[in-house]
């Protein structure tokens, strides 16, 4: 039977509303005035663009207030808005899927049901991200070695005596900017000796539960798909002693290893006839590490690195790490009150310079101290994967060597993102 319930009464608004976990940015265009809400975890969630005037909203809705509370919190703000107005808003944004709730839990439990029932990752991001089709990527990706701030050739034919690489660093932005610094990574992968496994440590923007998640689905790409490794994962889920899938859900709209998966695919280097890989995404150490302590200090942390570690060596292949991230993230878009003037950038690429070169020492409590230093003012987009990934590289005493560095600026200041590539021999 269908349920025939209006939605105001199958998913009635929270007593107390309460914005998700979500990004809230101002509008890249200068001559409009607002604010951008999106959900990076939920590519099916549209994206919606609210007033000026509703920050003041949005800053309130942290599940502490009512809705009566929440009026009366605005007017002493001094903001001219009715109470049977508010509800009207916060109603929208309930509906547009941005606030916490029955109607939240509901799509999120649908959500799940489904990805678990798919026989593959999808490819979620193809079309917008990267190009969609199996021609067009392959020219964009070519387009990316050839760049001025590429490599400046295509992968070169992988000789007999070709040397292998334990790890790379690559970025996870989008190809439309980061395709050049990703070919750098890419090309020494292509040119190496071939991996029998590749352990991908990808970035997750979004809260995981149980903090590490992996998946049984294969990354689907536009040139086809890319298998994981259950047994390897079974494995390290053994030797670790927590559930390693309880967060797959995280997998579905998370587009780090997705953008990896293109590359190993395209490359040859992961497929059918290939390697698989052991896609791994990782939750925010700021979630996981109390200030003033290190990550070795969380039993949860210590245990994964030590569990993959030991699931690495008792497996014996050949196997390069992939730590799929970015750096920076500063100016207006994310919180800053200032511009990405060439005095900043100046300031932000000495500060990721030094960063670097704690992680290709490598030196992971001396690189975490660093970033922390400041309490993350940099907002460093890839501080879990890069933590995981220099300690293992530190364990196996093996330096890095930093390929490119690339600082991605608006044209009108108003942010900036930093990426690298970077080998481990």
């Amino acid at each position: 039977m269908v349920d025939a319930a209006p939605e105001s009464t199958r998913f009635p608004l929270a007593e107390f509303p309460r914005l998700r976990s979500i990004e809230v940015f101002p509008l890249p265009d200068r001559t409009r005035r607002g604010f951008v809400l999106r959900d990076p975890a939920d590519p099916s969630i549209n994206p919606i663009v609210v007033s000026d005037g509703a920050a003041e909203v949005l800053m309130l809705l942290d599940g502490s207030r009512s809705l009566p509370q929440l009026s009366a919190a605005l007017l002493l703000r001094g903001a001219s808005i009715t109470e049977s107005q508010l509800r009207g808003f916060i109603g929208r944004l309930d509906e547009a899927g941005f606030l916490e709730g029955p109607r939240a839990t509901h799509r999120s439990e649908q959500r799940r049901a489904e990805f678990l029932t798919l026989p593959l990752r999808p490819a979620v991001h193809a079309g917008g991200a990267y190009a969609g089709n199996g021609p067009d990527l392959a020219a964009q990706l070519a387009a990316g070695y050839l760049h001025s701030d590429g490599p400046g050739a295509l992968p070169s034919q992988r000789t007999a005596n070709a040397p292998s690489l334990r790890a790379v660093i690559a970025p996870h932005v989008d190809l439309g900017r980061g395709a050049p610094t990703y070919s750098w990574a890419y090309k020494a992968l292509a040119e190496a000796q071939r991996a029998e496994l590749y352990i991908v440590l990808g970035t997750c923007h979004t809260p995981i539960e149980g903090h590490f998640a992996a998946t049984r689905k294969a990354y689907d790409t536009p040139l086809g798909a890319v298998p994981t490794d259950l047994g390897f994962l079974e494995r390290f889920e053994r030797a670790w002693g927590h559930d390693l899938f309880a967060g797959e859900i995280s997998h579905a709209g998370e587009h780090s290893i997705e953008f990896q998966a293109v590359y190993l695919r395209s490359l040859g280097l992961a497929g059918e006839n290939a390697a698989q890989i052991v896609p791994l995404l990782c939750d925010s150490l700021h979630s996981l590490v109390a200030y003033g302590k290190s990550p070795r200090d969380v039993p949860l942390v210590e245990a994964f690195l030590s569990a993959l570690q030991r699931t690495m060596i008792e497996d014996g292949r050949r196997m390069t790490l992939i730590a799929a991230v970015d750096l920076a993230h500063v100016g207006a878009r994310f919180g800053d009150q200032w511009s990405v003037d060439p005095a900043r950038q100046a300031d932000v690429r000495a500060a990721d310079r030094e960063m670097l070169s704690l992680i290709l020492a490598p030196d992971a409590e001396a690189y975490y101290a660093n970033v922390m230093r400041d309490r993350d003012a940099r907002r460093i987009c890839g501080f879990t994967p890069i933590y995981l990934l220099t300690a293992l590289m530190q364990s196996e005493h093996r330096r890095g060597e930093l390929l490119r560095y690339t600082q991605w600026v608006d044209a009108d200041l108003s942010s900036s993102v930093t990426f690298a590539s970077a080998t481990y021999s």
